[in-house]
């Protein structure tokens, strides 16, 4: 097992554990010159609003799932559940949720760790796309705390907001009167 799969296995912060696994998955698929992965839904939540959030599996947009398996079943850590992938041995659940991406590519966030002194990226859903796909959750399915993530959100992130593509995307989805509400919420409050 490498060492950095053995670091995951034994570290006890779920925040940690995702992001040494996202790493050590992205760099697999660097090997193999394939597209990278990119970390959307509540894992892109977790990595926005630590620590306000966290989330129990990691959810990825991948476009080659098999590429994504044969890494995965190579380490004979994980077997498929349904949809999902699970490592008990790492304490890892993994989604691969789709294979294109709902938002902007151009939009994607670089993030880079540093492990022992050396440094990795991971891909993370920009946070605009993830504003909107909480405010889906809020407006659509009524989850009342997705409404809350998306107000901290754009709390935390107001002044690096797109906020031209950011409205056109809630216009787009049908969210635009929640999205307005929020922002003069916080307005009112600031």
């Amino acid at each position: 097992m490498s060492l950095l799969l053995e670091r995951i296995k034994t570290e006890t912060d779920i925040f940690k554990k995702h992001l040494l696994f996202s790493v050590w998955i992205t760099n697999k698929l660097k090997e193999r010159k394939c597209n990278l992965p990119i970390i959307v839904g509540g894992s892109a939540v977790e990595i926005y609003a630590s620590p306000f959030y966290v989330s129990g599996d990691i959810d990825f947009v991948f476009q080659n799932r098999k590429e994504f398996e044969d890494i995965l079943f190579s380490t004979g850590l994980f077997k498929k559940l349904g949809k999902n992938y699970i490592s008990d041995e790492l304490g890892i659940f993994i989604e691969i949720v789709d294979d294109e991406l709902n938002g902007s590519y151009s939009k994607i966030k670089e993030i880079t760790i540093e492990i022992e002194g050396k440094e990795y990226t991971i891909n993370v859903i920009g946070v605009e796309d993830l504003i909107i796909d909480r405010l889906n959750a809020c407006v659509h399915w009524k989850s009342e705390s997705d409404c809350e993530l998306a107000q901290i959100l754009l709390e935390g992130y107001k002044e690096e907001l797109d906020l031209d593509y950011l409205y056109k995307r809630a216009k787009e989805e049908l969210v635009e009167n929640k999205l307005k509400n929020i922002m003069k919420e916080l307005e009112d409050e600031g």
